[in-house]
Order: C-alpha cells, then structure tokens, then sequence
C-alpha cells in the first residue's frame, strides 16, 4: 500500500497486489475499503517489490532536493525561491512539492511514515534489483544513505527527516537563508 496515515484514514490508499487475479476479484471488495486504487502487479511478490521501488523513488527525491536545496542554501538562493523554481520545472517530486515546504521549511516532521520503514523497503527495492541482475548503484547508494540515517536518527525519525543528515554534512540547515 502506499498513500501514508492520511491516505488510510481517507480510504484513498493505492494498494499494489501481486498474485492469482481471480483471488484478487473475491477481496477487491474488502480491499475497496481503505484502497481507492487498487491494481494487479503480477505474480505472488510483485506488489511488495513494486511497493518497495515506490519508496525507493520517494527516498532519492528527499535526499537529492536534500543535497540540492543545501547547496543552494549555502550559495544564497533561498530555499522558497528554489522550491517554487523546480516546482514549476522538470526537477519536481512530490518531495519538492509538497514534503520540503511542509515539512523540511517549518521544520515540522509529523510521524507520518517512519524512516525505519523507509531503510526496509530501499533495502528490498534494492535486493530486488540484484536478484533480477539489474544494475542499481543508485538504488544501492540510496539503501546506503537511508540506513546510515535510519542509524543517526533513530527508530522513531520520520523518512523526511534524514534531510537532516544531509544538512548536518552540508553545515547548513535548508530555509535559514530568508
């Protein structure tokens, strides 16, 4: 499932399901009841590993609009200006649209979806891309960062708030530029 706190207490998750197709008909039904888009992925496994390649995708969003938005920071471009720059260009992400302005320039990180959960599934996105021989390095750097966050900030951090390893390296904390 994907969709977070507010996407299940809203009934509008989208769920990924990977098995027999005529099983998922007879609890399409129960699905429905928290899950507005509800799709077959394939054989028993593909909705978990498709699952897992989402939020490795959210994972490299929030680090590389952490990395960015930190180097701009430090040459002076505020972080509003950028965001509303890449926002409205090719570089936008649900990270940069929505997570850094609420969450990373308020500095306010509700637990909506623990980074301990977020380690988990790069981990398995990223084993799935090497038991299918695929060639992943930045799935794996990504598995890689996200543990060393996971590790500094704790069980209880929220995904979004690995950004602050990334300020911590940078020596600087993205929004103070105004």
């Amino acid at each position: 499932m994907s969709g977070g706190t507010i996407g299940a207490e809203q009934g509008t998750l989208t769920v990924m399901v990977g098995g027999d197709p005529a099983l998922l008909d007879r609890v399409r039904p129960v699905l429905a009841a928290f899950g507005k888009k509800i799709v077959h992925c394939g054989d028993v496994g593909a909705g978990d590993a498709l699952k897992a390649v989402n939020n490795a995708l959210l994972a490299v969003h929030v680090w590389s609009t952490g990395e960015g938005l930190a180097a701009l920071e430090k040459l002076g471009v505020k972080a509003d200006v950028a965001l509303e720059v890449i926002n409205a260009s090719s570089g936008r992400s649900n990270a940069s649209m929505n997570l850094f302005p609420e969450r990373v320039l308020t500095r306010a990180f509700p637990r909506t979806f623990r980074l301990a959960l977020l380690d988990k599934d790069i981990g398995i996105a990223a084993g799935v891309a090497r038991d299918q021989k695929v060639p992943a390095p930045l799935l794996q750097l990504a598995a890689d960062l996200f543990r060393i966050a996971h590790n500094a900030l704790g069980e209880e951090a929220d995904h979004v708030e690995a950004v602050k390893l990334v300020e911590q390296w940078a020596g600087v904390r993205i929004g103070e530029t105004r």
